[in-house]
């Protein structure tokens, strides 16, 4: 794409190939930081780490706005994609590093308009003027947070439906954990302690329990390619693909371990029994934080056990003796989760939809075949109480 700008009101918007990052980062960097909710998945790094899996295969845009000072004010990366919806073809929109194929997916949390505060209405229009500029159906945001770029985007795209997935993102409140004085452990309910204290006992007949951090680049790759072929061995056993099945999964990861780890941006963690390993963590640390992104467990190295339990627990007294604020699980409604936890905040998955005919014949489609199933669950349900 080549390069072209578009006045919006006050603003100024430009849109620029992808091959430009290298030039773009530096002002990009300046916002990522700048914004109401930084993020690790929103800095330089992390995103040029994409650009490099991703840009040849995706070919997004970066677009930048700017003040009548030419102030760059806001930025976002557009992924435009052609995907299918039944009889429809649906021209869709992603909001920045998104919009891979589900099986490379990098699965992009924190994400936002990146703005400098107070310009997030401003910069929403100016990228809505940008968009329409081109046919879409649709516009999907991934994992964004309340705030002024959720309010932002909402503003910008008042006119278009919004169809909206939230789901809490859990963590525990390290700043709590050291104010209660006591162990993690000991602020989970009584039957998941006696369940960590009984993995403990298993585990420590093989040795005294250790946790290890990587200290170089190489080690960290060498624990991340571990993690890998036991996060592969346990989905597969499961009829399941794994998240590292993918070579360009891996390849992003690796080049974010490159990137990141010279910075303490990503931690990679292993937990042993004596000198046997019992699983790895994959962490982002940005902000105080510490992100729990990916793992691996030795399933088979003693039955009857639960490894996640004990690797969490000594994963998150391990960020709390760092002085870190939060152990951050990240999205998802998973009991585990929600057990460790001591808090969570909502994360949004929202999709606007162009006010088209053929979005809303999409919809009635769609809530048409929602009805159907549901009449047929009902007539199963009364066939299955028939006398």
């Amino acid at each position: 794409m080549k390069f072209f700008a578009q006045t919006h009101r006050d603003l100024v918007v430009e849109s620029h190939a992808w091959t430009r990052w290298p030039e773009l980062a530096t002002v990009w960097s300046a916002l990522a930081v700048a914004c109401e909710h930084a993020s690790f998945f929103l800095m330089p790094e992390a995103v040029g780490a994409w650009l490099d899996v991703f840009g040849p295969r995706l070919r997004p845009s970066i677009v930048l706005c700017r003040d009548k000072q030419r102030t760059v004010v806001g930025a976002a990366i557009l992924v435009r994609r052609t995907v299918r919806k039944g009889p429809f073809a649906i021209r869709r929109i992603y909001l920045n590093t998104a919009g891979e194929d589900d099986a490379d997916s990098a699965c992009i949390e924190f994400n936002g308009l990146l703005c400098r505060p107070g310009h997030e209405e401003a910069v929403g229009r100016a990228l809505r003027a940008h968009i329409d500029r081109q046919r879409w159906d649709e516009l999907a945001a991934p994992g964004l947070l309340d705030g002024g770029s959720l309010r932002g985007l909402h503003a910008a795209f008042g006119g278009a439906h919004a169809a909206a997935k939230t789901t809490p993102s859990f963590y525990v409140s390290l700043d709590q954990v050291r104010s209660s004085g006591k162990d993690i452990v000991e602020l989970l309910a009584p039957r998941e302690r006696t369940r960590y204290r009984q993995n403990v006992r298993k585990y420590s007949a093989l040795g005294e329990l250790g946790l290890d951090e990587a200290t170089t680049a190489a080690e960290a790759l060498e624990f991340l390619d571990e993690l890998a072929r036991l996060h592969q061995k346990t989905w597969v056993s499961r009829g399941e693909p794994g998240s590292f099945a993918s070579q360009a999964f891996r390849d992003y990861h690796r080049g974010l371990m490159e990137r990141c780890f010279p910075l303490g941006r990503v931690q990679v963690l292993r937990l042993r029994a004596g000198t046997a390993p019992i699983g790895y963590h994959y962490n982002f640390l940005f902000g105080g934080r510490s992100y729990f992104y990916q793992c691996g467990y030795d399933y088979e190295l003693v039955e009857k056990t639960a490894p996640g339990v004990i690797v969490h627990a000594f994963a998150i007294r391990h960020a709390a003796q760092r002085g870190l604020s939060e152990y951050d699980f990240m999205a998802g409604e998973v009991e585990y989760k929600r057990r460790f936890a001591t808090s969570s905040r909502a994360m949004h998955w929202i999709s606007w939809q162009a006010p088209s005919l053929k979005m809303r014949g999409l919809r009635l489609v769609r809530d048409a075949k929602h009805a159907l199933d549901n009449v047929r669950a009902d007539n199963a349900a009364r066939t299955r109480t028939l006398p």
